[in-house]
């Protein structure tokens, strides 16, 4: 008898309780207005160092070779990892030029411009002459 009581109660408090708003701690929203320089600037930075670690373990194995002929390229610029794409950083932090390596069987270099910045596609290719040539590219543009 005591159990049905209960269990009518609780049917009864569920129904009411159902229709109350959940308080749930929203993340706050960015600003839709933010200039080409902020975009650019979220676009290499990341929120924790335990994303960074986790884009780290994500590359594959000629990946990893890619990012060691990239940091030899350009030993002067710090080298950032966001989806498995390598972003050239200057001293300030804003991309410079992104890498983009694929595997593949033909081998393609492509280049291309994106948010205003080199996007620099090499699939199946792990040339340290074709990162040469790029780094020359790009030098001739970064200096004034």
């Amino acid at each position: 008898m005591l159990a049905f009581l209960c269990l009518i109660l609780g049917v009864i408090l569920g129904y009411f309780l159902r229709g109350r708003p959940k308080s749930s701690a929203s993340p706050p929203r960015r600003s839709m207005s933010t200039t080409q320089q902020q975009r650019l600037y979220l676009k290499a930075l990341h929120q924790k160092d335990s994303d960074r670690i986790r884009e780290l373990n994500l590359l594959s194995a000629n990946q990893s070779v890619f990012l060691r002929l990239l940091k030899q390229t350009f030993p002067e610029y710090e080298i950032a990892i966001k989806q498995q794409r390598f972003l050239l950083l200057d001293p300030d932090h804003m991309p410079i030029a992104i890498f983009e390596y694929r595997d593949g069987i033909h081998p393609i270099k492509l280049v291309d411009i994106e948010d205003g910045i080199a996007l620099h596609l090499y699939k199946g290719i792990l040339s340290s002459e074709a990162l040469k040539q790029d780094a020359a590219a790009l030098k001739v543009k970064i200096q004034p």
